[in-house]
């Protein structure tokens, strides 16, 4: 007995000293769980989408590929007054510890493990995305809307804490779970414009910003995934109801929490009318050092800027709802129908269908069509497999068209997960 505990927890170890790794893009359902066991699961997934601009556009500005006039032509085509934009990139690696090895519980788990997280969500006007990509010069005699603008983005890392409880009903094993997360917060970055428009007069001669902004940030001279700028809290929360005629109702939520910024952060902030028209050379071939530094980015920001200042600060996390039923047609299908949003993070409501079809009880593929989110219409494909009982791995994307059509798709995704058995 002494030889198989200490087997026992070396496994916990390993899983513990190999945190840091591989949070899956959905609550997966390939192969249910019905009995404790000692498992260690890594997930990673990225995502990223908008619901104005194309796979091909974003899939070239993330390479840094040189864009085309045609690219941005047909990226114009598609802008609304208010776009959106959202990326996510996770990985995690938890463990599931059955409670009987600890306190003799034969129907509950405790739950451990460690995950990065990085996320942005943008909310952008159309005139901003024109004028970023070329320039105001098209705005001669115009204005360039850019209010209601609000860029939001995080990095940070957490260690779990939780348990998992099986129970019984009508004849099922449903699960239950939590978990708590304590959180070490890398990178931050927020602007939020409730009001902004610049004028560019018809011949070019000066420029006018009337804007109101509030910009934040972590502490800037501190990056990098050893960076500790704050910390934070955060809770998930899962439970599985089965009904009489044997369905099943998951309701999921994930990421319920806040981040504390340490006393090195920044905050700007700005409620003004700027005029711009120019710098004044007397001489072009004495262009000095203070001339440069006055046309500087940092001197052009600190101009716009009414009041700049150092702190704390908090943000509450985007927290994610999902609710799904599912519903088992035969040995060999599944269906489920569901709806997820994300609070706090530029996010459409996204309703969802998942088909599965086991080609065995190990091997299954499923379907996916969804609509929303950070894109519009979605369409994926997952493939999982269980070998010998002792291991489960899926790989699939919910956004399969993007890498065959990305000039007519909106979003791209991947996500690949590893569970072993022991």
């Amino acid at each position: 007995m002494p030889i198989k505990m200490s087997k026992r927890f070396s496994l916990i170890l390993v899983a513990l000293l190999l945190g840091g790794l591989l949070k899956a893009q959905s609550f997966q359902n390939y192969f249910a769980d019905t009995i404790q066991r000692l498992n260690i699961e890594a997930q990673a997934s990225y995502f990223y989408g908008s619901n104005g601009v194309s796979n091909k556009f974003i899939n070239h500005f993330i390479t840094g590929d040189r864009i085309e006039k045609e690219d941005k032509d047909e990226a114009y085509k598609n802008l609304k007054s208010n776009n959106i934009f959202g990326a996510d990139l996770n990985f995690s690696l938890n463990t599931e510890i059955p409670f009987d090895t600890l306190f003799g519980k034969s129907n509950m788990s405790l739950v451990v493990g460690v995950e990065m997280v990085e996320h942005a969500d943008i909310k952008f006007t159309d005139d901003l995305f024109k004028l970023a990509f070329d320039g105001n010069k098209q705005f001669a005699g115009t204005y360039a809307q850019l209010g209601g603008t609000n860029i939001n983005y995080f990095n940070y890392q957490q260690f779990n804490v939780g348990y998992i409880k099986y129970k019984k009903q009508h004849g099922k094993v449903a699960r239950e779970g939590v978990k708590l997360s304590i959180i070490k917060a890398q990178e931050h970055i927020a602007i939020t414009v409730p009001r902004g428009k610049l004028y560019t007069e018809q011949y070019g001669r000066d420029i006018d910003l009337d804007a109101n902004y509030i910009y934040n940030s972590s502490d800037t001279l501190n990056k990098g995934l050893g960076a500790f700028n704050g910390y934070g809290v955060s809770t998930d929360l899962f439970s599985e109801f089965y009904l009489k005629n044997k369905d099943k109702i998951t309701v999921q939520v994930n990421d319920l929490g806040f981040i504390q910024w340490n006393k090195k952060s920044i905050q700007m902030e700005a409620d003004t009318v700027f005029s711009y028209d120019g710098v004044d050379i007397d001489n072009v071939f004495d262009l000095n050092d203070s001339l440069v530094a006055d046309i500087s980015q940092d001197s052009l920001l600190n101009l716009v800027t009414t009041d700049k200042s150092k702190g704390g600060y908090s943000i509450a996390l985007p927290t994610l709802i999902n609710v799904f039923y599912t519903k088992q047609l035969n040995a060999k299908i599944k269906i489920d129908i569901g709806a997820q949003y994300k609070i706090l993070a530029n996010y459409i409501p996204l309703v969802y269908t998942n088909i599965y079809y086991y080609f065995n009880p190990t091997f299954v593929a499923q379907t996916h069509i969804s609509y929303g989110g950070y894109g519009l219409f979605n369409t994926g494909i997952v493939v999982a497999k269980s070998f010998k009982n002792k291991y489960q791995c899926y790989l699939g994307s919910n956004n399969v068209l993007a890498y065959f059509v990305p000039q007519s798709t909106y979003s791209s995704s991947t996500f690949v997960g590893l569970k072993m058995y022991f």
